[in-house]
């Protein structure tokens, strides 16, 4: 079983993932923050590593789908059908430039894509989309304090997760989801509810 975790930056994805995981004894194939290069830079200076920052997630979720394919179980804390979703903030925020957007979706659809997510073995067949408030994503990134992060303005929470819901409005009569409002929950509340989730 393929299992995807999404949501905004801030809501749980991470706690969730790897409490489910070991629930469920599933591999867990965590976001590629600490190996990141450019996490750092992409905070300080969006206009100048926008593209660079996507082309590395790119390249590090097509590796982590390649190394899930002669997996059986597997949990992803975020995945890459969710990457266009920040591609859209950087492009309404003017953080990335016409040519490496429109580059960005070339390579996304034509090899990516294509090629290799639709991969039986690697397709989903659940996705969590784990919603918060805009306000709480907030709370709970200032609480885990990552330095990358606590400078960044609140607009682009804001419209990051306001591109979230619009991703999965436009997706979820195509795709497996299974939506958990986490304002009022605990995660493990939250494990509690996919887990009788996964038994129906």
């Amino acid at each position: 079983m393929k299992i995807i975790l999404a949501g905004v930056v801030g809501v749980g994805k991470s706690t969730i993932s790897e409490m489910l995981a070991k629930k469920l004894n599933f591999k867990l194939m965590q976001e590629p923050v600490a190996c990141n290069p450019y996490l750092e830079d992409f905070y300080s200076k969006p206009k100048d590593f926008s593209f660079k920052m996507q082309i590395f997630m790119l390249m590090a979720r097509s590796k982590q789908l390649k190394d899930a394919i002669d997996e059986e179980n597997v949990i992803f804390d975020r995945s890459i059908l969710e990457d266009p979703i920040f591609v859209e903030v950087l492009k309404a925020q003017n953080n990335i430039n016409n040519v490496d957007y429109q580059v960005y979706y070339d390579f996304y659809n034509n090899v990516i894509v294509s090629s290799l997510y639709f991969d039986p073995k690697i397709k989903p067949d659940l996705i969590i989309y784990l919603r918060v408030t805009t306000e709480n994503a907030i709370k709970r990134i200032n609480q885990r304090g990552r330095n990358a992060e606590k400078d960044v303005p609140a607009s682009y929470w804001k419209l990051l997760n306001e591109k979230y819901e619009e991703w999965y409005l436009k997706n979820n009569d195509k795709l497996p989801f299974f939506v958990i409002d986490t304002n009022k929950k605990n995660p493990e509340t939250i494990v509690s509810d996919i887990l009788q989730q996964i038994k129906k």
